[in-house]
Formats: structure tokens, C-alpha cells, sequence
């Protein structure tokens, strides 16, 4: 069950990273691309989050300590991205009060450390994947 779960955790983050996001930058206007990116990025983080508590859940249940080590880790990277970084994101993307440069360093930073810890969460489902091999 954890390998499929993990399965289930790489290869929709894979095809997130790979299709969903280049795609919506190459095709859809500024206006457009951010309405659904505020739309879907919500659910993309809800959606794993759950897949990782479902894991965290089995890895408890099987008393598989590394698993329980990445489940959670995983989990906590999409709770983290939900609640606390897509919100200041979103909060620096439309405060017009602060200076361009400023707003663009900003948004930089907070969207790097997304996608280091989506990336993360990428490598530990890999192992996830390996180590239920």
C-alpha cells in the first residue's frame, strides 16, 4: 500500500511540475494564469496532503519508522505550502503599496522556497518509492 501511495505522490507531482504549470505559463495571460493558478494550486497541496496523511497513517499502522519519517515530512511540506507560503504569495502579489522591485524580490524568495520544498517532497517519495520496493 505505502508503494502505491508513494507511486500516487510522485507521478501527480511529477505531472503538476511537468504539464499542468508550464502550460498554463506558456498559454494563458497574466490575468488568466493567475486566477488558475490560485485555483489549482489549493487543491494540488490539499490533494498530496491527503495522499501523505493517508501514508502517515499506513506507515503508523505497519510501524514502519522511515516512513513515517517521510510521510510526515511530505505531509508537512503541503501544509506549509497551503497555509502559510501560497497565502504570502498571494498577499504580495496584490499589495500595490509596495515598490516593484521590492514586491518582485519578494515573490521570487516565497515562490523559490516552494518550489525547494515541492521538490523535496519529490526526492522523499522517490525514496518512499525505493525503500518499499
Amino acid at each position: 500500500m505505502l508503494l502505491l501511495l508513494y507511486s500516487s505522490l510522485l507521478s501527480y507531482m511529477l505531472f503538476f511540475t511537468l504539464c499542468v504549470a508550464p502550460v498554463s505559463n506558456k498559454i494563458l495571460d497574466d490575468q488568466n494564469k493567475s486566477k488558475f493558478l490560485r485555483n489549482i494550486f489549493p487543491k494540488n497541496f490539499v490533494f498530496g496532503g491527503i495522499i501523505a496523511s493517508i501514508a502517515l497513517i499506513f506507515s503508523f499502522i505497519l510501524k514502519d519508522h522511515w516512513s513515517i519519517i517521510i510521510s510526515f515530512i511530505i505531509a508537512l511540506g503541503f501544509i506549509i505550502n497551503l497555509f502559510i507560503i501560497m497565502p504570502k504569495i498571494n498577499y504580495i502579489s496584490d499589495n500595490n503599496n509596495l515598490e516593484e522591485k521590492k514586491k518582485k524580490k519578494s515573490f521570487r524568495n516565497w515562490h523559490l522556497s516552494s518550489v525547494f520544498i515541492y521538490l523535496v517532497q519529490i526526492i522523499m517519495a522517490v525514496i518512499g518509492i525505493i525503500l518499499n520496493i
